[in-house]
Formats: structure tokens, C-alpha cells, sequence
């Protein structure tokens, strides 16, 4: 060790000489790229070549138009988007708009680019305006000549193409800008939010992707020119799956179909479709060039953790919280000052997120933030990395180089396509798996050779880990969550760089190791539903650095108990499991929960027990329980108090947007929960001594529930009734509403904003009757149970709006009179275990029916006659489980619109009807073990739009429909994509029939 030592200082000492030598020095890196050609744009603009921009351009002019600038007289429009996306070309069309053109005196274009230099701007608007270039020099002597020039004059300048994020820099610019007339404008085009955001004065515009429609009608005129595309037939399927490597990017959509012009032949325009943007040569690609552009302006860390991103597959979610923990895990996040090196994280985030390299940003209630990368950014991103990074995907053999650092492999079949090269690989910092694989645990001799990894993500079918794990050192991420581990081996302890481990969803989970307490720098911990274990490791409240801890099980003994959390500052989510060993209240404040103001999340959890042995002190164990008023989310479980505590009676936590009760038997009353200005959902479940809601569960504001838009009630097996406060608005926003198992329940209230009603078993028949009343339902699914009761005659008569309809379990009903007649918005009816249904009457009259479904209605035989001339909108018809069904579908010739029928499990069908010639629209087509259906129909050849086929399961078909020497082969020739499959397949028989039938695509 000593030698290496000196080694290592003999290389440094060398450094510092030649540093002296060269006359080097400290200093900021001066990112700028100097071999990149400035990018110039002008005003002029090909309208005939611009599509899917028209409500834009409309929107932006209609700003321009009005005077929206009360008091002052420069307003400021901002355009923001990714490159290639067409910033430019929608500020030309709106510069040279005829009506633009009228309203301002003067109009003025100006490409900035990445030099905003002051005097070179306010000459480039001189010379825009004059038409020559400006002669003077002096920045002072420039301004006032633009002044003279904008004094009293309404004018529209248009900076196109802006990157400084400089305040001073635009502060001086505008200051010149502030001498036109009234409703003087500029329009600002960048790639960088924060830019738009700092200069804009009105609200930003963000530039939208062009649609499917639009993207293949700007291809189709580069492609095909002045030819009809009527003549290229086998080139326009291929053409539109080019398309959508673009993602309705127009400079990548203009650039492939110029490419795409000069090539005829089926071949070429194959290879297209299969290569990779950056596989296409150079000069007839503007694309990379232009994304590039957006990269080589990022400091160098930036570069870095956009680059990483590649590991993960195109359209992929990515979690902000992951990055960040991958990106530090790699060591990509730079040190600044005092800040924790995850704000900084948060920070670089939030900088690609401005600068557009991250797209369909959200966030949810609980602050957890997530986005994708468009596919050609993602597809820069694997340039760039091409020789650092490889991704294997299902099917595909790649040949790996032993050098590279980052692995990841997308695929979810059971075989992985190794090579040998792979098992060279001896530099991995990451390996990734994005999809669950069983076969993933022959991965782990790879990994475990691999010494210097730093990040190890792999969900397989693995029981055990290896103790060998300990070889890994460097590593500072490993996730092995929904593996069936039982035992993470005390070995694992010793990893003493880690920062995040991930075990969530690891059901078989039973131990960790004793030793947890030295993994010094965790500082995530996630055990998200790991219900097989029982208890923690020992004083998990030395781990000082543990920021995120998704479950602590209490225990009863010293290092096991609840205060073990008094000193961890905790974030996220925090599930609290066997609160029955907590003691008294001083023991539950010792968990501090009230000073862990960065927890969204709380659940607590006691095992429910008998009334005799409910703990003595659980009303003020929950007192002193209460979490910090940032909480958004509280779950409550198995609590066997009487009452609730004062800070749920006085609702001191403002800020919840989600609550869940589960199974406080004991509690008669519910707190005042409809003051909360911020709930979104409440679910209410197994709270037996609950009989009635009003007053008290309303509380005493104007408005009750005011932002409430889901509640379920469930197992409520005593709530009589749930009461309605005159001259008091409840509910304004609640758009869904589940009630399950309430018995005594006899009516539910009106509520004029209910979308969405679902009712499941043990409903008594007038509560039902109340659905009468609903009108304002666009979804309704009703589950009945054994002993179900008839739904009331008409009881659907009113609702002219509903939209979706399921009925499931009615044992009861041979027909339908509930007033299906009456649904003229229906768009789809499901029709489940209805097994004393016999006949169909009524659903002829829906027109609006697009989609049909009819599952296990066992006493169902046909569709009676002309039941199907009505559906005059239907797309999707499936058929399943219906044992007696023996119709040959005549009537079948209505349904001109469909495109999908499917039929399963309806073994006395015996045939087609010929009319099936007429179903002009159908594109899919599914037998699914009808053992009575003997052939198919002859005219089979009509249906031209038909892709696929698939028959599984039915024995005479698969004889006679044998590729090339079936009798009924010629009918089925002509369709792309013919599945048969032999065997035997019932709904009642394993899960392992169903999953060879997942292996099957369905269309």
C-alpha cells in the first residue's frame, strides 16, 4: 500500500511541474463552443410549407392585436421550446401576418443567437430598420439614434433565437426598447424556459409537437413531392412509421422526408425505418446538428446528466428523485458551497427541464415530480454515449465493447440475448434493468466481478443474494425491489459507500441485516409493501444520514422502539407498522413526527386485535402521533380509540389533499373533515360504529368539501344515513364516489358535480333507487352479489348523459328495463356474470355505442332480431363465456363501423354468417376456444381492411385454416398477420393458460 502511495504522489507532483511549466492557472471553463457556426434567421418565410401551426399563429396574433399593455408600453410575448420544433417559423408566420403587417408602424427582426451583446443588437434593429448597417461605434450614440428612430411609434421586434440568461444584459436592451407608442411588442423565441420566464411580461407560449395528421402531411409533400401518394401504396405504411421517429418534430419530420424524396425503392426506405437518427449520413441530416446546438451550450455536469439518461428506453418515466440519486450514485453533481449535494441535484434537474431537454413534466400531490425525454433528444443522448453506454433489448444481438461503463437491458421476456463480449466487461460504473425478467438472476455473476460499479439496478427472479456482494465497494445504489429475496445477508452491511437501497415490493422479504446501523452514508431506505417483514434491524437511529424511510416496524425492546426515529430528518413517505407496542404519549412524541416538516406521507398502522385487547393508552399514543401541518397524505389503519385526537378534530393539518380511515372500529364520529380546503380523495373503510354523516362530518364552513373530488365508502355496516345540510353547499367538485357494503345506507344525496358512481354488493334496494336521481352520471358500474335484487324499471331513464355503463352479478334479470333505450350518449355497455340474462332488447337503440361487451352471461343464446341495426356506431363487439350463445351472428352485416370482434368461450357457435362480407371497417379478428365453430365464412376475401387474425383454441379452424393446405387457407390469405394456436384454453383453469395467452398480441 505504501509503495502505491508514493506512486500516486510521485503522478501529482509531476502534474503540479508541468502545470507551473505551461503557466496554467485556476479559472471558470468557458463552455462556449467556438467551431459551431452561429445559427441566422430571417424573416421570410414559405407559408405553402408550413402545416399544423394555423391555431398558433391565430392565437399569438389575436395578443399582438389587442393592447394589452395598460401601463406600459412595451410588452413582451415569449416563445419557448425545444429545438426543431418550428419557434422560428411560427414568429414568421405571425411577422408577416397581412394584419400585423397593418397594426404596427414599424416591424423589426433581429437573430440574437448566443451573442447578446448590447451594441451589437441595438446596430442589428438600426440596420433592420434602415436597411443599412449602423456606422456608429459608440454604445451611447447607438441608443439615442434608435430612439429617434422608436420615439412615439408603435412597433413589433422580434429577437429570434435568444440564450442569454443574463438580467443585466436584457435589462440594457430593454431600456433602449422604452420610447415606441402604446402596444409596442416583442417576440422572443428560445429554447430556455428560464430565459422566456425572465423576459416575457405576458404569459409564455409553449410551442406544442405537431399531431400524427399534421406530421405525415408535412412528410408526405417533401416525400412524394407532386406525385399521389395512391401511387406509392407500399411505401406510405413504411413512410408513417418513419414518421413517428420524428415525434412531431417538424425539422426532423422536413429533414427525413427530403432524405426519403431521393429514394424509390422499398429497401431504402426499410433501412430508414430500422437506423437510428444518428445512423443517417450527415449532410442530408440537419437534425443532430440542431438538438446538438442545445447540448453544447450545458456546463460540463449538465452535459453529463443529460447524456446518463440514454440508460433508460425511449418514452420511459423518468422519477426526479431516481436522477438525482443516479446522477450522484456516478458522481456527475458537483459540490456548491453549503448546499446538499440533492438540492444541487434538484437544481441541474430543474436547469434541463428550462432548457427543454425534458418534456410532460408533473407533479403529483405528494411533490413527487416526474417527466420523458422526447425521442430525439433521447436518441442525442445515445449518440453522445455510444461508446460509454449499451442498452440490450428483447430479440436484438449487439456486439458490446469490454470498455463501456453503463449497461442497461429494457427487455421483460424470459431470455436475455447475452454474447460472450459481454462477460469481457470488466469497467461497469452502472447496470440497469427497466423491466422485471426472470432469467435476470444470470446476470449476477457479471455483476459481481465487476468492481469498480457504482450503481446496480436488477428485478429478477433472484431468492438469495450472493455474500459475495461484499466485493462491490464502490457501490452507492443497488435496487433490488420485487425480487424474491427473504434475506438480505449481513455481508451487505459492509457496503459501506451505499447511499440508496431499494428493496420495495419484495413480499417475500422476512429479515435484515443486524448490522444496518454502520451503513453510515444510507440515505434511502425503501421497503414499500414488504408485508412478510416483521421487524427492523437494531438502533436504526445512528444512521444520521437516512433521509427517506419508507417503513419502520415498532418494536417493543431498547433499539427497536419508536424513538430510534427521534433524530432523523425524514422526507417523502413514512409508513409507521405495530403501533401497539408503543407505550404511552411520551414515547410517541419521542418519534418527533411534528418536527418532520419535509414528510408528504403518513400512514399508521396498528394490528387489529379484539375489543379486550385494544392498548390501554392508543388515544394518546395517536395524540401524540401528530405529524408536521406540511402533510399532505395521512393514512390511519386498525386505530382502536373511540374518538380522535384533537389535532384531527381541530384540523391543524391544512394542508391534506388525501385521507384514509381504515378500520377505526370503535370510532362513532368522524372530525369535521369537510373544513379541509385542500382534500382531493377520502376513503372510508370498515368504521362499523359510524351510522350517520352530516353536521359533524361537514364542519361549519360556507362550503363543505370544497375541493373533494373521489370518496369511497366501504364496509360501512352501519351508516343509516347520510344526511344533507340545508342552505349549505357540500361536495361542489366531487366527481366519483364508490360505495361498497353498506347495508343500511337507504339513500345517497344529489350532487350535481357527480361524474362517477360505483355500487358493489350488499346495497339495500332503496339506496339503489337513489341512482334515479343522478342524472348528471357519465360512468356507472354496478356489481351485484349472490343475493342480488332486481334493479327498479327505468331506473336509467333520465340519464341522457351518461356515457360508460357496467352491470356485473345480476342473478336475477332475464332482460334489461331499466331504460337502456333512453342512453343516447352511451358509448359503452359491459355486460358481466349476468347468468339469467336472456335477451338483449333495448340496446338496438343505441346509436352512440361504440364498444360491447358481454362476458359470462350464461343463459344468453342470440341477439334477437335487427338487435344490431341500430349499433350504428359500434368499433368493438366481443363475445365471452357465453356457453349457450349458438347464433350465427345474422344481423352482423349492421355493424358497418366495426373494427374489433372478438369472440372467446362460446362453444355452441357453430358459424359466420356470409353477410360477415359487408364489416368493411374490421381490422381484428379473435377466436378464442369456440370448439363448435367448424369453418369460416367464403367471403372472408371482402374484408380488405382485416390485419389480423388470431385463433387459439379451436380445433376445426386450425385444421382448415393450415397455411397453404387448409381447406379454408385461400379465405385468409390475404391478411398480414394470422395467429393459430393449438391446445385447449378455459377461463377456469390455471394461471398458466393464461399466461401463454398474454404471450399472444392482441390488436
Amino acid at each position: 500500500m505504501a509503495h502505491k502511495l508514493k506512486n500516486v504522489r510521485d503522478k501529482l507532483e509531476a502534474i503540479s511541474m508541468e502545470r507551473s511549466k505551461f503557466h496554467l492557472r485556476e479559472g471558470e471553463i468557458n463552455t462556449e463552443v467556438l467551431d459551431i457556426e452561429r445559427r441566422q434567421t430571417s424573416s421570410i418565410v414559405n407559408e405553402s410549407e408550413i402545416y399544423g401551426r394555423g391555431e398558433e399563429k391565430e392565437k399569438i396574433v389575436e395578443v399582438l392585436l389587442t393592447d394589452v399593455s395598460n401601463q406600459d408600453n412595451l410588452s413582451i410575448y415569449a416563445v419557448w421550446g425545444m429545438g426543431g420544433l418550428g419557434k422560428t417559423t411560427l414568429a414568421q408566420l405571425v411577422y408577416n401576418d397581412v394584419r400585423v403587417e397593418r397594426h404596427f408602424e414599424m416591424r423589426i427582426w433581429v437573430c440574437v443567437s448566443d451573442d447578446f451583446h448590447i451594441r451589437r443588437l441595438v446596430g442589428a434593429i438600426i440596420e433592420s430598420i434602415d436597411g443599412n448597417a449602423c456606422s456608429l461605434s459608440e454604445l451611447d450614440s447607438q441608443q439615442q439614434r434608435l430612439q429617434e428612430k422608436l420615439r412615439g411609434r408603435r412597433f413589433l421586434l422580434v429577437l429570434d433565437d435568444v440564450w442569454n440568461e443574463y438580467h443585466d444584459k436584457w435589462d440594457g436592451l430593454k431600456a433602449a426598447l422604452r420610447c415606441g407608442a402604446k402596444g409596442s411588442m416583442v417576440i422572443v423565441t428560445t429554447r430556455i424556459e428560464k430565459v422566456a420566464l425572465m423576459m416575457a411580461t405576458l404569459p409564455i407560449h409553449h410551442m406544442r409537437c405537431l399531431s400524427e395528421d399534421e406530421s405525415w402531411t408535412l412528410f408526405k409533400g417533401r416525400a412524394f413531392g407532386m406525385g399521389r401518394v395512391e401511387e406509392n401504396s407500399e411505401l406510405e405504411s413504411i413512410g408513417k412509421e418513419i414518421v413517428k421517429k420524428c415525434g412531431g418534430i417538424p425539422l426532423a419530420i422536413k429533414a427525413l422526408g427530403s432524405l426519403m424524396s431521393l429514394k424509390n425503392r422499398k429497401s431504402e426506405w426499410l433501412f430508414v425505418k430500422e437506423s437510428e437518427i444518428w445512423d443517417l449520413l450527415e449532410g442530408e441530416n440537419a437534425i443532430l446538428p440542431a438538438l446538438r446546438l442545445s447540448y453544447h451550450h450545458l456546463p460540463p455536469h449538465l452535459k453529463q446528466c443529460f447524456a446518463y439518461c440514454c440508460v433508460f428506453p425511449k418514452d420511459h418515466k423518468l422519477e426526479m428523485d431516481t436522477l438525482i440519486q443516479l446522477w450522484l450514485a456516478n458522481g456527475f453533481i458537483p459540490s456548491k458551497g453549503l448546499l446538499n449535494l440533492h438540492d444541487v441535484g434538484h437544481d441541474i434537474f430543474n436547469e434541463l427541464v428550462w432548457r427543454s431537454f425534458f418534456q410532460d413534466v408533473k407533479e403529483d400531490v405528494l411533490g413527487n415530480i416526474t417527466c420523458k425525454m422526447h425521442d430525439l433528444l433521447h436518441d442525442l443522448a445515445q449518440f453522445i454515449m455510444m461508446l460509454e453506454c449499451s442498452t440490450l433489448e428483447s430479440g436484438k444481438e449487439m456486439k458490446i465493447s469490454k470498455r463501456i461503463r453503463h449497461l442497461s437491458f429494457t427487455m421483460s421476456s424470459e431470455v436475455i440475448p447475452w454474447t460472450k463480449d459481454i462477460y469481457k466487461v470488466q469497467s461497469l460504473r452502472s447496470c440497469i434493468q427497466t423491466g422485471y425478467n426472470r432469467q435476470g438472476k444470470s446476470l449476477l455473476p457479471l455483476l459481481l466481478k465487476q468492481k469498480y460499479l457504482r450503481v446496480c439496478n436488477f428485478r429478477c427472479d433472484v431468492k438469495e443474494v450472493p455474500r459475495s456482494i461484499i466485493n462491490l465497494k464502490h457501490l452507492r445504489y443497488l435496487d433490488m425491489s420485487g425480487s424474491r429475496i427473504k434475506i438480505l445477508p449481513e455481508s451487505t452491511t459492509c457496503l459501506l459507500n451505499l447511499e440508496v437501497l431499494k428493496l420495495d415490493y419484495c413480499s417475500n422479504l422476512l429479515e435484515l441485516p443486524n448490522g444496518m446501523k454502520h451503513m453510515k452514508n444510507l440515505t434511502y431506505l425503501g421497503l414499500t409493501d414488504c408485508y412478510s417483514l416483521t421487524h427492523m434491524p437494531k438502533e436504526m437511529g445512528e444512521l444520521i444520514c437516512l433521509h427517506s424511510l419508507s417503513l419502520f416496524i415498532v418494536g417493543k425492546d431498547d433499539g427497536y422502539q419508536i424513538n430510534e426515529l427521534k433524530g432523523l430528518n425524514l422526507q417523502g413517505a413514512l409508513c409507521l407498522k405495530e403501533l401497539n407496542n408503543v407505550r404511552n404519549l411520551m414515547d410517541a412524541k419521542n418519534a418527533n413526527l411534528i418536527g418532520k416538516e419535509n414528510l408528504h406521507s403518513v400512514s399508521l398502522v396498528w394490528r387489529r386485535e379484539d375489543e379486550n385487547n385494544i392498548p390501554a393508552h392508543v388515544e394518546a399514543v395517536l395524540d401524540g402521533l401528530q405529524p408536521h401541518s406540511n402533510l399532505k397524505k395521512l393514512h390511519i389503519e386498525g386505530y382502536g380509540g373511540s374518538k380522535f385526537p384533537t389535532w384531527m378534530e381541530d384540523l391543524l393539518l391544512q394542508n391534506l389533499v388525501e385521507i384514509s380511515l381504515l378500520f377505526c372500529e370503535r370510532c362513532e364520529h368522524l372530525p369535521p373533515l369537510g373544513k379541509l380546503s385542500f382534500l382531493k380523495d377520502l376513503f372510508i373503510s370498515g368504521m362499523a360504529a359510524v351510522k350517520y354523516l352530516g353536521n359533524e362530518f361537514y364542519g361549519d364552513s360556507v362550503i363543505s368539501f370544497p375541493s373533494l373530488e373521489r370518496l369511497e365508502l366501504w364496509g360501512m355496516d352501519n351508516l343509516e344515513e347520510w344526511r344533507t345540510v340545508h342552505g349549505r353547499e357540500i361536495f361542489p367538485r366531487l366527481s366519483s364516489l364508490d360505495i361498497y357494503y353498506c347495508p343500511e345506507l337507504v339513500e345517497l344525496p344529489v350532487i350535481p358535480s357527480l361524474a362517477s358512481l360505483d355500487m358493489k354488493g350488499g346495497n339495500n334496494a332503496m339506496l339503489i333507487r337513489s341512482v334515479m336521481n343522478l342524472t348528471s352520471l357519465s360512468s356507472l358500474r354496478f356489481f351485484g352479489s349472490q343475493d342480488s335484487i332486481v334493479l327498479p324499471d327505468n331506473l336509467l331513464q333520465n340519464h341522457k348523459m351518461l356515457t360508460s355503463l357496467q352491470l356485473a352479478g345480476l342473478h336475477n334479470h332475464k332482460s334489461l328495463r331499466i331504460g337502456l333505450e333512453n342512453l343516447s350518449a352511451l358509448k359503452s355497455l359491459k355486460l358481466d356474470s349476468c347468468y339469467d340474462l336472456e335477451t338483449l332488447l333495448g340496446v338496438q337503440n343505441l346509436r352512440s355505442l361504440e364498444s360491447l361487451h358481454i362476458k359470462a352471461c350464461k343463459s344468453l343464446m342470440f341477439f334477437p332480431n335487427n338487435v344490431l341495426l341500430g349499433l350504428s356506431s359500434l368499433r368493438i363487439l366481443r363475445i365471452h363465456d357465453c356457453e349457450k350463445f349458438c347464433t350465427s351472428l345474422e344481423g352482423i352485416q349492421y355493424l358497418t363501423t366495426l373494427e374489433d370482434l372478438q369472440i372467446m368461450e362460446c362453444h355452441e357457435l357453430i358459424s359466420l354468417p356470409e353477410s360477415i362480407q359487408h364489416l368493411t371497417a374490421l381490422r381484428c379478428l379473435n377466436f378464442i376456444n369456440c370448439r363448435g365453430l367448424s369453418s369460416l365464412p367464403k367471403q372472408m376475401g371482402s374484408l380488405t381492411s382485416l390485419k389480423s387474425l388470431l385463433i387459439y383454441c379451436c380445433p376445426n379452424l386450425e385444421r382448415r385454416c393450415k397455411k397453404h393446405s387448409g381447406e379454408d387457407w385461400h379465405k385468409i390469405a390475404h391478411i398480414p398477420s394470422i395467429r393459430i394456436h393449438p391446445g385447449y384454453f378455459s377461463t377456469r383453469q390455471s394461471r398458466d393458460s393464461w399466461g401463454m395467452l398474454r404471450k399472444l398480441k392482441f390488436c
